[in-house]
């Protein structure tokens, strides 16, 4: 079927994507049509075509399907959610179904070895947000970009955001209005205030604001400092990043600590960790638990395991799975991670755990001859694992491979590189740590074919 830009279609929506996007047929051509729900019959206009699909933005709800009415005012016009218009069940049910196809179809995964997705706390869990600053009807304003834009959307009460991280970022806005601070224009590189990031930590009951400018010295710093101590009190650390540099990478290198310590307490189960303005640390407390739970089982660890945690940034598995392990050996990339997880693991009491600062594949090549490990780790950003990584990790040859991915597709090509050398996956669980978005996360236990 011939589809051009700017054609109007009439549309049944048959599904949704695993991108989040509602799927409809016309003559065996797909049509991806964003903020589409199960059973909606649409008018769309066609906004661009492929050889083999387009994408269509909705112009008329005919009839609706299997839509509810979302929580939040700004959804569709922010790039936070797509999914809010489905039930929280549906939205299960669709991300199961996602990493079954996708497993099957990339990675050649039974279906069957998939368990039915573990819901998490659907509303108000991020306990980070990270609100860029523009101008917003000839005002200051921080909120959310419109999906693939620049354009600010002036979200002041996200739903999915734990709510003191809406509160302070609402106040810290008000006095930068009050006082003229400059925000950050993007075309210029003029301006002073660029991003506001709070962190928070319902079980410490601390949160930590970071506020992004482009030079830590500006006019007035010293009066709008004091008037932020006086309206945000509950704030447990300021701190400021300096980011003078013309890029979409939020921090910068040089930071001031205003008051506090620079940094807030969380918890995990009994473990304590110190979260920085740098530190990665997950979002959704409720499912970070869960996860760590299901890696813990699918470890099966007795106390006499060597561990080694690849990609562990922080530390938080490696020392959440310390005390049944004999040993926990974590990579990373990142120095200030592992400088992170060493202190991370001194706050805990945990003798049992070593961090290395380098590529992981590096690291292992280099310990080859000492490096034995009963179990690996694998927690990988969404593009997954190097192809050479997980070859060292063959080399090492763990009873058990425990995989933490943020991305299907990539763990369906990574877990058929490592059938193929010699383990098989035994069982997949999702878990929904983006409740709303379409992203999804799965735990996988792996283990070694014995000859």
């Amino acid at each position: 079927m011939k589809v051009q830009p700017g054609q109007y279609l009439e549309l049944t929506i048959e599904n949704i994507s695993h991108g989040g996007e509602g799927v409809a047929k016309v003559q065996g051509y797909t049509v991806f049509v964003p903020f589409a729900a199960p059973g909606d019959a649409v008018r769309a206009q066609v906004v661009s075509a492929k050889k083999d699909y387009a994408r269509a933005v909705i112009t008329e709800i005919i009839q609706p399907g299997r839509r509810v009415e979302p929580e939040c005012p700004w959804f569709g016009e922010c790039g936070g959610c797509n999914l809010q218009h489905l039930d929280y069940s549906l939205q299960l049910a669709i991300k199961t179904e996602t990493v079954k196809t996708t497993l099957r179809r990339i990675g050649g995964i039974s279906p069957e070895i998939v368990r039915d997705i573990l819901p998490t706390q659907a509303w108000k869990y991020r306990n980070k947000l990270q609100a860029p600053v523009g101008v917003h009807q000839g005002q200051l304003a921080a909120g959310l970009y419109k999906p693939r834009s620049h354009d600010l959307v002036p979200v002041t009460d996200c739903a999915i955001q734990q709510q003191p991280n809406n509160a302070v970022a609402r106040e810290i806005v008000k006095v930068a209005r009050e006082m003229d601070i400059a925000p950050w224009n993007e075309e210029t590189h003029r301006g002073i205030l660029r991003h506001v990031v709070v962190r928070h930590s319902e079980l410490t009951k601390q949160t930590l604001a970071t506020l992004v400018v482009s030079k830590l010295d500006f006019p007035r710093r010293e009066e709008f400092l004091n008037r932020l101590r006086e309206r945000i009190k509950n704030v447990h650390s300021l701190v400021l990043n300096e980011n003078p540099r013309p890029t979409n990478v939020i921090l910068g290198d040089s930071e001031q600590v205003i008051w506090g310590p620079g940094y807030i307490t969380d918890r995990i189960g009994d473990l304590q960790f110190k979260i920085s303005s740098r530190s990665f640390w997950q979002v959704n407390p409720v499912g970070t638990e869960k996860i760590y739970e299901k890696v813990k089982e699918f470890a099966q660890l007795t106390g006499e395991e060597v561990v080694l945690d690849i990609y562990c940034g922080t530390g938080s598995i490696g020392l959440y799975l310390a005390d049944q392990a004999r040993k926990v050996i974590g990579i990373e990339s990142n120095p200030s991670a592992i400088q992170d997880a060493r202190d991370n693991a001194c706050l805990n009491g945990i003798v049992n755990a070593e961090f290395h600062a380098g590529r992981a594949e590096d690291v292992m090549s280099k310990t080859a001859a000492d490096l034995t490990a009963d179990v690996v780790i694998l927690d990988p950003p969404r593009k997954g694992c190097d192809a050479a990584l997980l070859e060292a990790v063959v080399k090492v040859g763990p009873e058990r491979i425990v995989y933490v991915s943020c991305n299907p597709a990539t763990l369906a090509r990574d877990l058929k590189l490592l059938t193929e050398r010699g383990y098989d996956t035994e069982e997949v669980q999702p878990v929904d740590m983006f409740p709303h978005t379409s992203h999804v996360e799965c735990v996988t236990l792996m283990s070694r074919v014995k000859d």
